[in-house]
């Protein structure tokens, strides 16, 4: 299983409170009036390929919609409860009549937000409303990660430091009469979170893993196995990512009482549902 992050720089968009009101009082724990709430809605994922050659299927992205309903958002995908800034109450799947580079019609996966209008949050909403904060990040999990061309799964060969499937179709590498091999990210198990960050995106971001993750141990008893690595280039990045990718111990807990908090508002809705 992999937690992936994907990040787009999209532009949101005002969302009708009035309309809505009855949507957002399914997980407020006061019933909240049009003129207490702000909303809006933005674009979250889409199917097209990112820079990374990965991109989420169709049916991933309809996977993922109900799995994004009552769901936090944050900032810079830091699990501190100050850096809540509202919560997804609503989600679709909206058709564009642009392509992807896979030649499909783009399809985005559409979260409306809300958050209390208040003057803790005047700077928040002042920000959306000049497009300054647009850039957004989903954090979800997904455990297939299979190759375009043939659909068998793709994994990191350790020897020629590329990711290939079993029948060695390389990513990024474009074969004849078959086109270019990329990823596509299939079986979504769960959405975290829905990221303001705070550092422009590029179209896509990267993609980080879980612990727990087979391939993860796969690697690191490889790693554990080799006498010496001071001396390979990658070694240095590896090290890198590895301390990008710790979380401190306060962090941890800081996000297992959002995620605790989110799994109690999200059981009221399907109980009253």
């Amino acid at each position: 299983m992999a937690k992936v992050l994907k990040s787009l720089s999209l532009k949101t968009k005002k969302a009708d409170a009035a309309t809505d009101i009855a949507k957002i009082n399914q997980f407020s724990v006061k019933e909240l009036s049009p003129e207490e709430v702000y909303c809006f809605s933005v674009a979250m994922c889409d199917n097209d390929i990112d820079r990374d050659l990965e991109r989420f299927t169709n049916r991933t992205l309809d996977g993922l919609a109900p799995l994004f309903m009552g769901k936090t958002v944050i900032s810079d995908h830091s699990w501190r409860s100050g850096n809540q800034i509202g919560r997804i109450y609503d989600t679709y799947v909206q058709r564009s009549t642009e392509q992807n580079q896979a030649g499909e019609p783009l399809r985005q996966l559409i979260g409306k937000v809300y958050m209390l209008n208040s003057e803790d949050n005047k700077a928040v909403i002042d920000a959306i409303e000049a497009g300054i904060l647009k850039e957004v990040s989903v954090g979800v999990s997904i455990k297939g990660r299979k190759c375009s061309l043939c659909g068998e799964d793709m994994k990191f060969n350790w020897s020629s430091w590329a990711m290939q499937c079993d029948n060695k179709h390389i990513l990024g590498e474009t074969y004849p009469e078959k086109g270019l091999c990329f990823i596509n990210l299939e079986e979504p198990r769960d959405a975290y979170e829905l990221s303001f960050v705070a550092v422009p995106a590029q179209r896509n971001a990267g993609v980080t893993k879980a612990a727990g993750d087979p391939d993860v141990d796969e690697a690191f008893d490889t790693l554990l196995s080799c006498p010496d690595l001071s001396e390979n280039q990658k070694f240095g990045e590896l090290l890198k990512h590895m301390q990008q990718s710790s979380m401190q111990a306060v962090d941890r807990e800081e996000r297992k009482k959002i995620l605790e908090e989110n799994d109690k508002i999200i059981k009221i809705f399907e109980k009253e549902n």
